[in-house]
């Protein structure tokens, strides 16, 4: 069960950068893009949030502290994203259009954060699944 939850992560995690966003660049100006991305993620975040308090759930039934522990992290970065940064990243984007460049560097400084965040938590997907197989 814990495989299948984690496979599903890191499914819907790598099919956004790698189908969804280029879609998006490719066939929506900036404005409809924009509009979009804001309604898409917090759906996305709210996803991840669901799926790894599910995986939390059942790694707490099997009684793995590892395991626990790494639904924690998860878990936690998708509630931060979603409650923290997506407010902030929307409003220095909105921010940008009225502004200098300092809004700029901030929205590219806060977006860089969301994706390391995300890039962690596919990781910690990855060494889990390995972890599971090695034991």
């Amino acid at each position: 069960m814990i495989t299948l939850i984690l496979g599903m992560i890191l499914g819907f995690m790598v099919f956004f950068p790698i189908v969804v966003a280029p879609s998006i660049f490719k066939n929506l100006n900036e404005k409809q893009s924009s509009l979009f991305l804001r309604s898409f993620f917090p759906k996305y975040y709210l996803f991840g949030i669901i799926i790894s308090l599910i995986g939390l759930i059942v790694s707490y039934l099997e009684n793995d502290l590892i395991i626990i522990s790494s639904f924690v992290l998860i878990f936690v970065g998708f509630l931060f994203s979603r409650q923290y940064l997506t407010p902030l990243i929307n409003k220095a984007k909105d921010e940008i259009n009225k502004s200098d460049n300092l809004s700029k560097v901030k929205f590219e400084k806060l977006h860089r954060y969301s994706v390391l965040i995300n890039i962690l938590q596919i990781v910690i997907c990855i060494i889990i699944l390995c972890y599971i197989i090695m034991f």
